[in-house]
């Protein structure tokens, strides 16, 4: 019974207004206490939803001979305020570059979220890429950001370590005072598995981290990717998924499969 009474709770106020449980609540906190189950629902708060309607009707009905009605009418505003401000603290949106989505689809881009994200930095900006190229309004972001506090990282693939497999390290696109402010990392060759034809692995994400929020799409850091590229993409606010994103290459980074670069690895 208790689990089919949880079950009821979760399931409406996923869909409730918050207007209507607030509503509800009050109702339910001042029904008499003897009130049977067809006088409570009588005085329930109109609904022009019906599910909503059988959701608090399986609520109510659940909770019979186990809880008062005042009692439900707090069990109901816990949940609810727990669920909305877990709602708050995560976030995803689909993100999009190319052709515009059709039906007026409400879908940002990819490069201005992800320019969106920058200037607004507060601590941390990890980008993790294969190729990139002609992002000057990019760098000139990374480099405000970089003056206002917050520290860059840079996870890139070069030619050398693909052994060919990208004609133009990606470290180019970026200007030497950038570079020098920043924490440079590759993919050793030594360190990556090769294939039947003896090619190497490729570094092959793209991965953005700001602050609190992941930027995960198949664009790279590239004048294609970002204006005539088919390209999607997540832009995720989830404390867990940050903190298991941030472990995973701080843990390839301690390991030593990414090294960081220094000196004259990073004159071009």
């Amino acid at each position: 019974m208790a689990d089919e009474f949880f079950i009821a709770i979760e399931n409406l106020i996923r869909r409730a207004p918050t207007n209507w449980i607030a509503s509800t609540c009050e109702v339910l906190r001042n029904v008499p206490s003897a009130s049977n189950v067809e006088f409570v629902l009588k005085n329930i708060p109109n609904t022009n939803n019906a599910d909503l309607s059988f959701l608090m009707s399986k609520v109510v009905r659940s909770c019979v001979g186990t809880m008062s009605w005042e009692a439900l009418s707090w069990a109901l505003n816990t949940s609810f305020t727990t669920f909305q401000h877990l709602r708050a603290e995560q976030h995803i949106e689909l993100l999009w570059s190319g052709p515009s989505p059709a039906n007026q689809i409400s879908v940002r881009r990819i490069d201005q979220a992800l320019y969106d994200l920058i200037a607004n930095a507060k601590r941390d900006i990890l980008l993790v890429t294969f190729a990139a190229a002609k992002i000057e309004r990019l760098t000139g972001g990374l480099q405000k950001a970089s003056k206002a506090g917050a520290r860059i990282r840079l996870i890139l693939e070069f030619e050398g370590s693909s052994e060919g497999q990208l004609s133009y390290d990606a470290l180019r696109a970026f200007p030497a005072a950038l570079i020098q402010v920043s924490e440079i990392y590759h993919w050793p060759v030594d360190k990556r598995e090769r294939n039947q034809a003896g090619r190497p692995g490729k570094l092959h994400a793209k991965v953005a981290i700001v602050d609190d929020i992941a930027l995960v799409s198949s664009a790279n850091l590239t004048d294609d990717a970002f204006n005539r590229n088919l390209e999607v993409g997540l832009l995720v606010k989830n404390a867990e998924l940050l903190v298991t994103v941030n472990r995973y290459f701080d843990s390839l980074i301690a390991a030593g499969t990414l090294g960081r670069l220094h000196g004259s690895s990073l004159n071009y």
